[in-house]
């Protein structure tokens, strides 16, 4: 009997890598942020920079600057990991844009920063999830990233209202960023063990 390579079945793509588990997305994310987040509080604790808005443009800078940088190390994909800084930049800045408009726009009351989380984080969930391919998943991976998120933000508030001072808005800053960076570890884990994942190896245009 002779050998036909015709009637052989296609070669199966090779496997992807796993890549970091959950543990690690979210140790990472919290501890990698939260460092970065130190760093961008330090403006606001050490009265580095005058004057409310470019302090909180100076503020986002920090965390645009070199969040998504720190935060690559969670994208599996090495072409991926080239160019989420820049999609984080985007990711962030509608954070930004949506946190903004409801604390100044309620004028810090109401519970304007609790509003803002809300539309800020939805808007980043819903980037990443329409980015990396998952469909109908937004409620999970908005739940997770708002309750890490929150869990910082507030536990950051908490010490800075027990130590005041530079010492209080630093731990705010770190303990911000660590909740924060844990829930985005949380939602880039989640995206990318999702059967549909799609990794952009483009920057945005």
């Amino acid at each position: 009997m002779t050998h036909n390579p015709e009637c052989e079945s296609p070669a199966a793509d090779p496997p992807r890598a796993a890549g970091p588990g959950l543990g690690f997305a979210l140790g990472y994310g919290g501890v990698g942020f939260g460092l970065v987040s130190a760093v961008a509080y330090s403006l606001w604790a050490y009265r580095l920079v005058n004057g409310a808005a470019f302090l909180y443009a100076s503020i986002a800078g920090v965390y645009i600057g070199v969040g998504g940088l720190v935060l690559s190390r969670l994208m599996r994909d090495a072409g991926a990991r080239k160019t989420f800084p820049l999609w984080f930049a985007l990711g962030f800045v509608i954070y930004a844009i949506g946190w903004c408009a409801c604390w100044f726009g309620l004028k810090g009351k109401f519970q304007a920063d609790f509003w803002g989380a809300v539309a800020g984080l939805a808007s980043m969930t819903l980037l990443w999830q329409r980015l990396y391919g998952r469909p109908g998943d937004f409620w999970r991976l908005f739940a997770g990233l708002f309750a890490l998120h929150s869990a910082g933000y507030y536990l950051g508030e908490a010490l800075y209202a027990t130590m005041h001072g530079p010492t209080g808005r630093l731990l705010w800053g770190a303990a911000h960023g660590v909740g924060f960076g844990a829930g985005i570890g949380y939602v880039l884990w989640r995206c990318q063990h999702s059967s549909k994942m799609r990794l952009p190896s483009t920057a945005p245009p």
